[in-house]
């Protein structure tokens, strides 16, 4: 088995165990491939779905899809929202814009909670600095106050049975 088949393994098994323990706050949708390299999550909590008359109408109900290419993890994955979101670091063809630099220690499972805090616009990741959709930043900019939209957090009780074997 290569270390790229290990570490989706290892990825999916432990994607597993935190909606398992989610409380019903997240889902997998769907899966493709053995091992298993493409998801569509769903995410239980408050975000923005579009900004109406200044003032947004919220969505409750998240979903995303998360693609792990050949390179992974030596390459980040990819990461795109399928429901309506308005959020400074989405572009408005629904890419999440994951920063500049990616190590390839972040698992899947760390991803999706990043991707959880983004839909809340928590504080420390939405980045207002260097915005993916500048419109949602202005918007952002003028509406801290009401951030974060929900407290929900995505934490679980994993422990990290998993032993992370590369090689």
């Amino acid at each position: 088995m290569s270390v790229r088949e290990k570490r989706l393994n290892n990825d999916f098994q432990a994607l597993s165990e935190l909606v398992a323990n989610s409380g019903g706050t997240l889902a997998i949708i769907f899966t493709n491939g053995i091992p298993v390299y493409q998801y569509i999550i769903e995410y239980h909590c408050k975000g923005i779905e579009k900004i109406e008359n200044n003032q947004p109408k919220f969505r409750t109900s998240h979903s995303i899809e998360i693609t792990l290419g050949n390179n992974y993890p030596r390459e980040r994955a990819s990461a795109k929202f399928l429901t309506p979101i308005f959020h400074p670091n989405v572009y408005t063809n629904l890419n999440i814009c994951l920063g500049n630099s990616w190590s390839m220690t972040e698992t899947v499972s760390e991803l999706v909670l990043r991707i959880g805090k983004i839909i809340q616009y928590t504080e420390d990741i939405t980045n207002l600095n260097s915005p993916a959709n500048a419109n949602a930043k202005n918007w952002a900019m003028k509406n801290q106050a009401l951030f974060p939209l929900d407290n929900q957090t995505f934490k679980s009780q994993i422990t990290p049975q998993i032993a992370w074997q590369y090689f």
